[in-house]
């Protein structure tokens, strides 16, 4: 028999501040019943597992409606269980989410609440895990899994003191389990990590070899402070076969009266010591954990009680009669975790991760890394919001009445991580309240960003604002103020610690634009054309027809406004250019032209084509065929342009149409309109923005070349400074859903959480239209795919990233077949089928194509069992170069071939995959398919870390909108336009993770990114910022649950000893400095003073 989690000292105070002085002579471990040595102890473990909405919405699960979909009532559920523990001591219960038991405790009336605190106290109710919700392990980041676990137990911290305080993780539910988790969960001071799925052929392995607990090590540069002791539970958290007694079960009660023709005790205890004796064989010590509960039991906690009651009284019964070394048990989890350190096994170690999951052959659970992308991206869009609020509301030194909206912000965000939330793995109609609950968490919260930037704009808190600052919808280019106003301000915040530059696009309608900085200074910018495939989705409603990019330069913690307003031009030509042809020579391109919708372009298009027509070969015009019904003659000229925007665009609409195709009496000179984009032909408009079209094929800046060839639609290659090349191509593919009934495995759908294509080759997506805009801030080659697919890659002037930006969808099922579309990186890099991902957005783990580091595998599913979680970076390297790709949410993604990354974008698909959910994933918007909009973007570099570049892109600036109708710029050029509340650039390796009040203090967090040898860096706290001055600080476990002069980490018996990392430290803290080793997260509540300004 084998062991599960490592153990915590129990003395000391919980943490602070706490309101009441708590007894804990009788909880914690102290509360656990005594185990013998020399017999099977058998752990019964009372649970319930409380989705924070799945199948019904939060609060459909927490008030018990909706039971059609599902029977599940929380509130019941909580009611039920405290009434049966109060009935007999013996008994004990264990309880995970707090947002449930928070939603449940704040209506509960004083002599329930006293019952509460008695049942804590005495450790017959115990909560585990005590995070927010029971958080995903692949979508999720590191830095919202440490808020809500945060948010969670100070909740339980200051209603019940330190008797609350969870002392083993239990994630039995996420699918799948990373190593990042592992490391923060030992970081918090958690004894032990209970797990409910691990693969199916890594499960047979432990079952064989009694490996099913473990030290794990989370982190190899953190060392044995990331060890954790792990267990995984045999029936996943489901009861024995046979032994659910809930009013959702069907199996039978446990009747003793002799006299019933039901009578079964003797079966049932016969039965049930078969069970034990079987899952006593893959376990390394003499204890055994059975669980006994299942999804929302416990409505009628009696009906589980009673038999459970029975079963422990006849089974010892009988173990006593007959001699028999087994004795039965109320328990929980904690008590198994000491029973199991007290018989000290030696234990097997891991030091990968849990990744992919998979429950049968054909059933790896690998699809949900990218389900549901909007809502991933929302998720993480409101993070940033998150971040900017909490540390504003200190740094602004705001009233403390602001606390409730950010607080409810928390819980949203909270909310949010929960494994079927975050996952994309819920029904639709719960997608959209997580969506609504988020939506108007956010908008509540930023009241704290208008006061705090007003406050800072005027240079005093008592004026009355004078902006609104609002967010704005940028993912679809749309913005009411930009849109609307003649003047306005877009207000940017930088949430890191040291200087950012960002390319910022803000949607306006027609017209010019200037933009200036805070010292009167005008900024370099330039206006670019909005494409179709953007104008075009569903969901949009927005007069702006192209965007404003400039590039903005922010300081550490810092903001920035500038004041953009419209101004009238005359109308004026482009610029002159040789041009080799009589310059009001008429070309005729589409004679005899066919087209469903004539009137889209009926007028003569008149361009001004200044470039030398003969220097390049001209690119050959979209391929599609002609559409029957009426004719369509649009010329071009050589010449002034009378066109607009929204004509253009239905131009180039016409000519992506599935059905048109060029005329064969068309030669050379008839090639001339697919050179010119929808933006080259706008900026020769009434209006035109002040960019130049130019036919070359290199998108250059001061970090990368990038050749593209416009002719064949394909980007060719990368040049770098000092003149390294990579041969790069980024093109775009989908895998068709395999559709089934799923009766059994071979008939297995992908759905929400399963990807499971039907073929292993994904068809490649034809190219329709591809064209280049070259300006002063930003070169982009646009290529439009068949299949509503399209690709942006953008090169900005300062910038070392390339970004490309995506759109995908409608997706077409008119040929009644799912698709996952997928966008490859391919280059010439030989990776030797081995590429990298992050884990939980913070440490990176070696990924070897086939392959599991601790057993060998059989892959029925070579696509689906070779993806991987990408929260925040993925690369691909070699001796030269490395190819990191970073995405703005959580996706999935792979290298299955030499040299390829490969990322998947979005899913629709038309069949469910039998795994609860009930529903195909089939997102749709408007009664179309869903379109979503996403970025990359790419870094190209000589195999170097680019931690800095990675939370950049996972906590970037932070944009809001104000209208300037009533403030002049005279007026505007005299606020505090631009402020820094940070001392100074936060060393190398150093990241603000944390800055929020904590009551009358702040929680404070700092980060270490480095990695490896020499990786130690240092900070004073003391005067880090401008305006607070830090008077004093101590120093807390990483969920700020308990002071760290308190902890006592427990170490275990292992089969082999980690390779310890030489990542030691040699400095030591003095005074207001600290000092942290590579990746080491310290938390810290400190006392601070407001300075004088």
């Amino acid at each position: 028999m084998n062991i599960l989690l490592l153990l915590l000292a129990v003395g000391g105070v919980w943490s602070v501040p706490v309101e009441h002085s708590f007894d804990t002579d009788q909880c914690g471990y102290k509360s656990c019943h005594k185990t013998d040595p020399g017999v099977l102890n058998v752990h019964i473990v009372p649970h319930t597992h409380d989705d924070v909405g799945w199948l019904k919405t939060v609060d459909q699960y927490y008030y018990g409606s909706r039971n059609m979909i599902q029977k599940a009532g929380v509130q019941y559920i909580l009611d039920s269980v405290v009434k049966e523990l109060w009935e007999d001591p013996k008994r004990r219960f264990i309880y995970v989410e707090t947002a449930f038991f928070w939603k449940w405790w704040v209506h509960q009336s004083p002599e329930i609440k006293e019952k509460v605190h008695t049942l804590v106290k005495e450790g017959r109710l115990q909560f585990v895990g005590g995070a927010w919700s029971m958080n995903d392990e692949a979508a999720s980041h590191y830095q919202s899994v440490i808020d809500q676990f945060t948010w969670g137990l100070s909740k339980l911290n200051k209603t019940f003191g330190p008797c609350a305080r969870p002392r083993v993780g239990w994630q039995i539910d996420p699918f799948g389990h990373s190593r990042e988790l592992a490391s923060l969960l030992a970081m918090m001071g958690y004894d032990g990590l209970f797990l409910g799925r691990i693969d199916y052929q890594d499960k047979a392995r432990r079952l064989k070899d009694k490996a099913m607990e473990m030290v794990w090590r989370g982190n190899d540069d953190l060392g044995k402070a990331s060890d954790i002791f792990t267990g995984a539970l045999y029936n996943t958290y489901s009861p024995p076969a046979g032994f659910c007694f809930d009013v959702l079960c069907a199996d039978e009660p446990i009747i003793t009266d002799p006299d019933s023709p039901m009578y079964n005790v003797v079966d049932k205890v016969q039965s049930f010591l078969k069970i034990c004796a079987k899952i006593a064989e893959s376990y390394r010590s003499n204890n055994i954990l059975i669980t006994m509960g299942e999804d929302f039991n416990y409505q009628d906690a009696a009906m589980w009680f009673i038999n459970l009651d029975k079963l422990i009284e006849y089974t010892n019964l009988k173990a006593a009669k007959e001699g028999l070394n087994v004795t039965l048990f109320y328990s929980t989890p904690d008590c198994y975790l000491k029973a199991v350190k007290d018989a000290n096994p030696v234990l097997p170690t891991k030091a990968d991760d849990f990744f992919p999951y998979a429950s049968d052959p054909t059933a790896y659970w690998t699809g949900y890394f990218t389900s549901r992308p909007t809502t991933k991206f929302f998720e993480r869009e409101s993070n940033g919001y998150l971040q900017m609020v909490k540390q504003l509301q200190v740094l602004a030194d705001l009233e403390k009445h602001n606390q409730f909206v950010l607080n409810e912000l928390k819980s949203a965000m909270g909310v949010m991580q929960h494994h079927d939330a975050i996952t994309g793995t819920e029904k639709q109609h719960v997608a959209h309240d997580y969506e609504r609950l988020l939506n108007q968490a956010v908008d509540d919260a930023l009241i704290i960003a208008k006061q705090a930037f007003n406050k800072a704009t005027q240079k005093d808190g008592r004026k009355p604002p004078i902006f609104d600052f609002h967010r704005c919808h940028l993912n679809e280019s749309r913005c009411d103020i930009s849109e609307n106003s003649e003047k306005f301000v877009v207000t940017v915040y930088n949430p890191l610690g040291w200087p950012v530059k960002e390319p910022i696009r803000v949607p306006v309608a027609e017209g010019e634009f200037e933009v200036w900085g805070p010292n009167g200074q005008r900024i370099k910018k330039q206006q670019v054309i909005l494409v179709s495939p953007i104008t075009d989705i569903p969901t949009r409603v927005s007069k702006a027809m192209q965007e404003i990019v400039f590039i903005i330069h922010l300081k550490p913690l810092s903001y920035k406004s500038v004041y953009i307003k419209r101004v009238s031009r005359p109308k004026r030509n482009a610029p002159e250019k040789a041009v080799e042809r009589p310059r009001h020579q008429r070309f005729n391109i589409w004679k005899k032209y066919t087209s469903v919708s004539p009137e889209a372009v009926t007028a003569d298009t008149t361009l001004r084509y200044n470039m030398k027509v003969n220097l390049e070969k001209l690119p050959l015009a979209p391929m599609f065929a002609p559409q029957p019904n009426a004719d369509l003659n649009a010329s071009i000229y050589l010449t002034r342009v009378h066109d607009n925007a929204r004509e253009v665009v239905a131009l180039e609409k016409f000519l992506r149409q599935p059905g048109v195709k060029p005329n064969p009496e068309w030669d050379k000179v008839t090639m001339i309109y697919s050179t010119l984009s929808q933006d080259q032909l706008n900026k020769l408009a009434k209006n035109p923005p002040p960019e130049r079209y130019d036919p070359t094929s290199v998108l250059e800046n001061q970090y990368y070349k990038v050749h593209v060839e416009c002719i064949n639609h394909l980007v060719r290659e990368v040049i770098l400074p000092d003149h390294t090349n990579l041969d790069l191509g980024v093109n775009m593919y989908y895998y068709p859903g395999a559709c089934g009934d799923n009766h059994d495995s071979a008939h297995r759908a992908s759905g929400a959480y399963i990807f499971r294509p039907t073929s292993t080759t994904p068809v490649k997506l034809d190219t329709e239209l591809a064209t280049v805009v070259k300006g002063e801030i930003v070169k982009e080659f646009r290529i439009h795919f068949e299949m509503n697919a399209f690709m942006n890659l953008k090169v900005y002037d300062e910038v070392n990233f390339i970004e490309v930006e995506w759109v995908v969808g409608p997706i077409p099922i008119a040929d009644q077949i799912g698709k996952e579309y997928v966008i490859k990186y391919e280059t010439n890099i030989l990776n030797n089928g081995e590429f990298y991902t992050d884990s939980n957005g913070r440490q990176k783990l070696k990924r070897k194509l086939n392959t599991r580091p601790t057993w060998n595998v059989s892959l029925a599913e070579p696509v689906a069992g070779n993806y991987y979680p990408v929260t925040n970076e993925i690369y691909i390297k070699n001796d030269d170069l490395r190819l990191t790709v970073i995405p703005d949410r959580s996706e999935g993604g792979t290298s299955l071939v030499e040299g390829e990354i490969e990322m998947m974008l979005h899913r629709r698909l038309l069949c469910d995959d039998a795994f609860g959910v009930g529903e195909a994933l089939n997102e749709t918007a408007k009664d179309n398919g869903l379109v979503v909009r996403g970025k990359h973007r790419l870094y190209i570099n000589r195999d170097e870390e680019i931690p800095r570049e990675v939370l950049r892109t996972h906590l970037g600036p932070q944009i809001l909108f104000s209208d300037a109708k009533n403030i002049k710029y005279d007026q505007w050029l005299k606020m505090s336009n631009c402020h820094s509340w940070l001392a100074e650039e936060l060393p190398p390796g150093l990241h603000l993770l944390t800055l929020e009040p904590w009551e009358s203090k702040l929680l404070i967090r700092i980060e270490n990114y480095l990695e490896g040898q020499n990786s130690e860096a240092s900070i004073n706290l003391k005067d880090m910022f401008q305006g607070i001055q830090i008077t004093s600080f101590k120093e807390t476990l990483l969920a700020a649950n308990m002071f760290l002069d308190e902890y006592t980490k427990w170490t275990w018996q292992k089969e082999n000893e980690f390779e310890e990392s030489e990542n030691r430290g040699k400095e030591k803290d003095k005074d207001f400095n600290i000092v942290l080793k590579g990746k080491e997260i310290r938390t810290f509540i400190a006392e601070y003073e407001v300075k004088n300004n």
